[in-house]
């Protein structure tokens, strides 16, 4: 520049002189932008005047570059690649990355948390998962797990809990077993009905849905899982109660029919989160986190509103 100033120009003037540029005309680049032709053309002006200098000319073919135009867009596109990847540099670093471990009782974990995990996955491609499924209440710190998830309450003030929503159960029945007995109404006249007990070591267990506890009993079918109840009450060998999660699908298509007993409010348990209290989250267990709360608003029973 004349007299050894240097001359400056503002970041808004130069990018409207790129894209009017690269568009071709000031009209182009404003509806690229959702501007006005004036606007761009204002702002071009602006910034000939702030470098004392003629960036376009106005030709049949549209907007020309001058030689010192060409020169000054060609080193302010490679200044916006380079910021562009320093953004993306950025946005990387901070991306959550690394090794989430997580329990998880074995019902929920198959049945809610492991089919959401191919979307976590596509939105969270640098977090690794190791998923554990058992029904021991491990001892996150000392196990060195990140999260559980947890059914029933939490009772433990080390851990920090984010309540997902309730794990109800549902009593159930295959259409040909109701034909052949009946559907029970009431708590009662299950008496008369084939009940699938839960077996527990050497003792079979029904759940009691009036006392809302479980109770001991003898069954003509028993089995350790859920899973193997599920499929003797598809083979209408009796009335189950299973993980309402479990047997969505086959309520919806008819496989299984529910049992709404007079005077029964099942109401559930809670399933939350929980992870260690007092300590910062790292940014892939906040995600996480964050990701399945909002996955559980949209796919878990919540609990009902009491009444005043």
């Amino acid at each position: 520049m004349p007299g050894g100033q240097s001359a400056t120009a503002s970041w808004p003037e130069l990018l409207a002189f790129v894209d009017s540029v690269r568009a071709g005309s000031f009209s182009a680049a404003a509806r690229e932008a959702g501007k006005t032709p004036s606007a761009f053309s204002k702002r071009v002006a602006r910034l000939e005047e702030q470098l004392k200098l003629r960036l376009l000319v106005r030709g049949a073919g549209g907007l020309q570059t001058t030689p010192e135009g060409q020169e000054l867009y060609l080193r302010v596109q490679r200044a916006m690649e380079d910021v562009q990847e320093a953004c993306a540099h950025a946005a990387q670093a901070r991306a959550p990355r690394g090794l989430v471990r997580v329990s998880a009782q074995p019902d929920v974990g198959r049945d809610w948390l492991i089919p959401r995990v191919a979307s976590f996955a596509r939105e969270y491609p640098q977090v690794e998962l190791e998923l554990s499924l058992t029904d021991k209440v491990v001892d996150l710190p000392a196990e060195r797990f990140d999260v559980a998830l947890r059914v029933g309450e939490v009772d433990d003030g080390r851990l920090t809990r984010r309540s997902l929503g309730r794990f109800r159960s549902c009593l159930c029945a295959a259409p040909s077993y109701l034909r052949a007995r009946g559907a029970p109404r009431t708590v009662e006249e299950l008496a008369g009905h084939v009940l699938l007990s839960y077996l527990r070591g050497n003792r079979q267990e029904a759940w009691n849905p009036a006392t809302k506890q479980w109770m001991t009993m003898r069954a003509p079918y028993a089995a350790d899982s859920n899973p193997a109840l599920r499929q003797l009450a598809l083979d209408g060998l009796g009335i189950a109660l299973l993980p309402e999660l479990m047997v969505l699908e086959d309520l919806r298509r008819g496989a299984l029919a529910r049992l709404p007993l007079e005077g029964i409010d099942d109401e559930g348990f809670p399933i939350s989160l929980v992870f260690p209290q007092g300590k910062q989250l790292s940014a892939r267990v906040r995600a996480f986190v964050d990701f399945f709360a909002d996955e559980a608003r949209r796919s878990l029973p919540q609990p009902r509103a009491r009444n005043p």
